[in-house]
């Protein structure tokens, strides 16, 4: 079943602004419509061209599970745990498109974006002294999450189970920091 592939940028606190409160909206979005999890991509539908190019392009890593992905997310908006927080971050909520390290959002990894973004000053610490701003992101070796606010996140966390909500004390997280392109409120 299909959920929709719409984003709804009503709700945003301002379309014009990449904020926290409207990260969270955004992955919010991304749970409540059951997106999909394939390495590499970051919000767009997922097309047969676009899974045979990530295919060729991680032939283990999204190529080992092509039969899953065609039967489960074709048709659907794919993401990659740090692709949920670049597609924020390159989506431009008035044209509907997806304008690729716009905003001055690197296309790093999760790990390369902790460090970068750690070593260009933003704020981070470590939980559990965690502050209740939901939209902070949340790392560990290997993965990223986003903040929501209440002791949860959503994550996009492997091919198998697409994006999903955590409680964020059962998630083993090692920092949490703020986007430095994102204001916070």
């Amino acid at each position: 079943m299909l959920f929709s592939t719409e984003i709804n940028t009503s709700g945003f606190t301002d379309p014009r602004v990449k904020n926290n409160l409207d990260l969270v909206n955004y992955v919010t979005q991304a749970f409540d419509n059951r997106w999909g999890y394939v390495w590499g991509t970051f919000g767009e539908i997922l097309t047969p061209e676009l899974l045979d190019y990530k295919i060729a392009q991680y032939p283990v890593g999204v190529g080992g599970y092509a039969e899953f992905i065609r039967a489960h997310s074709l048709g659907n908006r794919t993401v990659d745990c740090i692709g949920l927080v670049k597609g924020y971050g390159w989506y431009n909520a008035l044209s509907g498109a997806f304008d690729y390290q716009s905003g001055g959002v690197p296309d790093l990894g999760a790990d390369a974006m902790y460090r970068f973004c750690v070593s260009h000053g933003a704020e981070h610490g470590k939980p559990p002294a965690i502050p209740e701003i939901p939209g902070l992101i949340l790392w560990k070796k290997g993965h990223t999450a986003v903040y929501t606010g209440g002791g949860y996140s959503i994550e996009a966390v492997g091919t198998m189970t697409g994006v999903v909500r955590n409680r964020i004390a059962d998630r083993g997280f090692a920092a949490w920091y703020r986007m430095p392109w994102f204001k916070y409120y």
